[in-house]
């Protein structure tokens, strides 16, 4: 790591390194094999993270982070609430693609523990990104996109339906399976079922 970095940066890289190692299990995660993937010694990420749960909670703000990334980059950059919802259903496909340890991370007992704070998180995280995608579906049904018999929160559930199952399948069968472009077909298909009569 170099020393110019700021401690956010360095931060951010060892959270990095650490969301790599859990597409190998939530057990990879230790001080000692971040350290390694970092090229540091173990000590220089005490500097960072007092603790491998500090750690742990740092990788999932991370993952956090890129999931709202990906959602205030499509309600940007979409023309139509159609295509907002269109571009976020290929980048969440593609965040679960590109790290595959989020699932492994999120279905984990660190985090599923009941009544733990990293539950309470991933809870409201989780509640956050469906408010968010149901505005855009809202405002969709007030542009005439999207048909109105259906509740905005309904449509999100429907959409993570078209993602969430084919990137489980890639996380189920090591990598053998790319969900991309099923998560395109399904995509079309649930555009094709929520678009309003024209």
């Amino acid at each position: 790591m170099s020393r110019r970095m700021d401690r956010v940066s360095r931060r951010e890289q060892i959270a990095e390194e650490a969301l790599k190692l859990a597409s190998q299990g939530v057990s990879a995660i230790t001080m000692e094999n971040v350290a390694r993937s970092c090229g540091v010694v173990s000590s220089a990420l005490y500097r960072h993270y007092r603790n491998k749960d500090e750690l742990f909670d740092g990788v999932l703000a991370l993952v956090r982070s890129k999931l709202l990334h990906g959602l205030d980059i499509s309600a940007e950059k979409g023309k139509t609430p159609l295509d907002m919802l269109r571009m976020l259903s290929r980048r969440h496909a593609e965040l679960l693609y590109q790290h595959p340890g989020i699932l492994r991370l999120i279905f984990s007992d660190a985090v599923l523990e009941s009544n733990s704070a990293r539950r309470n998180g991933i809870i409201a995280l989780m509640k956050e990104y469906r408010t968010v995608a149901a505005s855009i579906a809202l405002k969709g049904q007030e542009t005439g996109q999207i048909r109105k018999d259906i509740r905005p929160e309904d449509v999100v559930f429907m959409l993570l339906g078209s993602i969430i199952p084919p990137s489980f399948l890639y996380h189920v069968s090591g990598g053998d399976f790319d969900p991309r472009e099923q998560v395109k077909r399904s995509y079309a298909l649930f555009e094709e079922s929520i678009r309003a009569a024209r």
